[in-house]
């Protein structure tokens, strides 16, 4: 079966047991297509398999999912979205110095395109990481700022 096909069996609409064999299968996925699993709103993982993809990341764990760091930065662009509390348990595995790189990139994004929701997002990850103190103070002034507008 196809990485694609393995994907699209996230689905919480489909039934349990092809969801819970897609999960099996793509832990075991190469390290290549690890960010299929982490890029969001494209025609591959869609919101509805956005949880089990999670669940997924979670199991292949940290340091292998590190290629998908840049698309895991995303996932705070809504607090809300699902699975927002498994991507910080995922990412407390991984070494500040490591992190901050990705959350500063995307940090920058959200600044430019004056997103007040995914600013809000990184310093709920910044705060929940412990790594408010870290991250470029001028970056992380503009994003309370800008969270807060």
């Amino acid at each position: 079966m196809l990485i694609k096909e393995l994907i699209a069996d996230l689905d919480w609409g489909k039934p349990r047991e092809i969801q819970e064999n897609a999960i099996r299968r793509l832990k075991e996925i190469d390290d290549e297509d690890i960010v299929l699993l982490a890029k969001q709103s494209n025609d591959i993982c869609h919101k509805g398999c956005w949880q089990n993809a999670a669940l997924v990341l979670k199991l292949i764990d940290y340091p292998r999912i590190k290629p998908a760091l840049p698309y895991i930065m995303q996932w705070f662009q809504d607090i809300n979205w699902p699975e927002v509390y498994t991507i910080i348990e995922i990412l407390r595995d991984a070494k500040p110095f490591e992190l901050i790189p990705y959350i500063e990139e995307a940090s920058k994004r959200a600044i430019i395109d004056e997103d007040g929701l995914w600013a809000l997002g990184i310093v709920f990850l910044l705060e929940k990481l412990e790594l408010n103190h870290k991250i470029n103070s001028d970056i992380y002034n503009q994003l309370v700022c800008l969270s807060n507008d």
